[in-house]
């Protein structure tokens, strides 16, 4: 019984068409396939070697019955005679020839089953990687890669997954970036004046209500009045052109202030007033003659006739928008520059620091801080079923031995900056770990940007947090918008440092600048707080732009995975709408009546 050679090519032969390819593709699964029908076409020949060589040496035609070498349950399987010598050679040949292909069967599925799990095996570690890669398409330095770096997949299969997986990230960062730049047009259309680019009317009295009417208000501050003279004469004479760039002369001129002192703000309030409010005391004067000074020469280059008139007050929190305009106003129009006392003003007595020469201020702080003479003030944030996420904590300083505990608002604004704002931010955090370590509940703290860009600030937080794990996962990080506008590296370096150990890190202060933030979605960011002068008043400005705006800043935010939380919320008709809009949560006096579980 020869073996026919077509067998063998039979088996060495692969299958056609594309599949075949696919088994003998360089770096694909050629070879191993290969290796199986070589395996197996060798034991077959020795199969049928084997069942040749049982035909030359079988009994049959001998005189003499052999014994029967196959089971005899197969034999009557068979239904062989069982005294005939020829039907018992032809079991014993059948039996031989059906244990050999049983032993092939088995090295078959022996080197199926191994072949199966290797590539299994190889298709779950390139699946992984690939969603891996599909997760971080940045490098933790903003750097976009592709989805599996140089080259391709190990898996060439999985090329096409890979590719559509990148083309898809690209696509979605395209859209991410086209509605974010529609709405950073709704928003200077909504906020901003279009001339000058200034916070418009009713911003900047949002700005101005949230800073002098809350709980957080300075204990004293000045705001300044400017006034183009005679602006339709200033039209007629040198043109539209022309005069509106003496209007950016004068917003340039106000636009430095917000850039050197933290939350001080200006605005143009109208055609010809421009509006600036600083957080401390004791400047306004001084700060409106500067200012007139500066802008003479600038001015008069345009038109030397240009000029303009002051006013300046100092005010004394908390008072209204409008008393504080009035009081501005009422000097503004004596056109004397000179500062006015109102008899109605409450008179601060708070012990707030005064701005001296010798740094008073600084020791009393830097006394108190050393002396434990701190305290967080603590109000909840609230999601829309009513539940406590955390507690947003502030720090206050007994800046005199048994006096008062000022709120921030009333010192951090000479503070920041400073070595004193690093130990305040550093004593906040020891602070809110205890506190969370104390009584379980989530808390959240506001660091500066020269603290977060101090490194010994950042190693000492970092060995708190190491040291106490537990309350590190339950600590909410603030952020300031501009230092993500202007450092995203850093607080990239932060996010990558700190949510290692549990931190969840927000962006406060948030809606002017976010969507102009360098790749705000690989910024390690799980939050954003939305600044309460794009949420307070809401309600009537329902269908504008300043309404389509913070809705479309919502869903673009809630998008890319970040939550949104609106604060410094004081009215509970914008509360309503606030949560219409989606927000994950809320924070301010209109959420204070609002009973929720620990």
């Amino acid at each position: 019984m020869p073996v026919p050679s077509t067998a063998v090519a039979a088996v060495l032969q692969p299958s056609s068409g594309r599949s075949g390819a696919a088994r003998l593709r360089p770096g694909g699964q050629g070879p191993a396939l290969l290796a199986g029908a070589l395996a197996s076409a060798l034991a077959l020949a020795a199969a049928l070697a084997w069942l040749q060589r049982g035909a030359a040496e079988s009994p049959v035609g001998r005189a003499s019955a052999p014994a029967l070498t196959a089971p005899r349950w197969f034999a009557e399987l068979l239904e062989l005679p069982p005294q005939a010598p020829a039907a018992l050679a032809s079991a014993d040949l059948l039996w031989q020839a059906c244990a050999a292909l049983l032993l092939l069967a088995l090295v078959q599925a022996a080197l199926a089953g191994w072949l199966a799990a290797r590539r299994r095996r190889q298709l779950a570690a390139a699946v992984a990687h690939t969603l891996a890669r599909a997760g971080a398409l940045a490098d933790p330095d903003g750097a976009a890669q592709p989805l599996w770096g140089s080259g391709v997949p190990a898996v060439p299969e999985l090329a096409p997954l890979a590719q559509g997986i990148g083309h898809l990230h690209e696509r979605l960062r395209a859209l991410f970036d086209l509605h974010a730049r529609q709405l950073e047009t709704l928003r200077q259309q909504a906020h901003n004046d279009a001339v000058t680019g200034l916070p418009n009317q009713r911003q900047f009295g949002a700005m101005l209500e949230d800073l002098l009417s809350c709980e957080q208000a300075p204990a004293q501050a000045g705001l300044v009045l400017l006034r183009l003279h005679d602006l339709q004469g200033l039209n007629q004479r040198i043109g539209r052109e022309a005069a509106d760039r003496v209007l950016q002369t004068i917003a340039s001129a106000l636009h430095n202030y917000p850039k050197r002192v933290a939350r001080c703000v200006v605005g143009r309030l109208s055609g010809t007033d421009f509006a600036l409010l600083l957080p401390v005391g004791g400047l306004a004067d001084e700060t409106a003659r500067s200012l007139v000074q500066a802008l003479q020469r600038p001015m008069a280059a345009i038109d030397r006739s240009a000029r303009v008139h002051s006013g300046a007050v100092e005010l004394n929190p908390p008072l209204s928008v409008a008393q504080a305009l009035a009081l501005a106003n009422a000097t503004l129009a004596r056109g004397t520059g000179q500062p006015v006392e109102a008899a109605w003003l409450p008179v601060a007595a708070t012990g707030a620091p005064a701005v001296d020469d010798d740094g008073g201020w600084q020791r009393r702080l830097s006394r108190a801080l050393s002396q434990g003479r701190v305290r967080l003030d603590e109000s909840p944030v609230h999601t829309a079923d009513g539940r406590r996420l955390h507690l947003r904590s502030r720090l206050q300083v007994q800046l005199l031995p048994g006096g008062a505990f000022e709120p921030a608002a009333r010192w951090l604004a000479l503070a920041s900056g400073s070595r004193i704002g690093v130990s305040v931010d550093d004593k906040a955090v020891m602070l809110a770990l205890a506190a969370i370590a104390g009584d379980g509940q989530a808390r959240s703290v506001s660091i500066d940007a020269a603290s977060a860009a101090t490194p010994a600030f950042v190693e000492s937080v970092t060995r708190r947090l190491e040291a106490a794990p537990e309350a590190a996962c339950q600590l909410w990080v603030d952020l300031p918008e501009a230092l993500a506008l202007g450092q995203p590296q850093l607080v990239q370096a932060l996010a990558r440092r700190w949510r290692a150990l549990g931190v969840v890190l927000a962006l406060e202060n948030a809606g002017e600048h976010l969507l102009r933030l360098p790749r705000l979605t690989d910024l390690g960011l799980a939050c954003v707080r939305i600044d309460a002068r794009f949420v307070n008043g809401i309600a009537a400005d329902r269908g504008q732009q300043a309404w389509r705006y913070l809705d479309g800043l919502v869903k673009l935010a809630q998008s890319v995975g970040l939550s949104v939380v609106a604060d410094g919320v004081r009215a509970s008709q914008d509360l309503e709408l606030l949560w219409a809009m989606g927000f994950d949560a809320a924070a301010g006096p209109a959420l204070q009546a609002v009973a929720a579980p620990a």
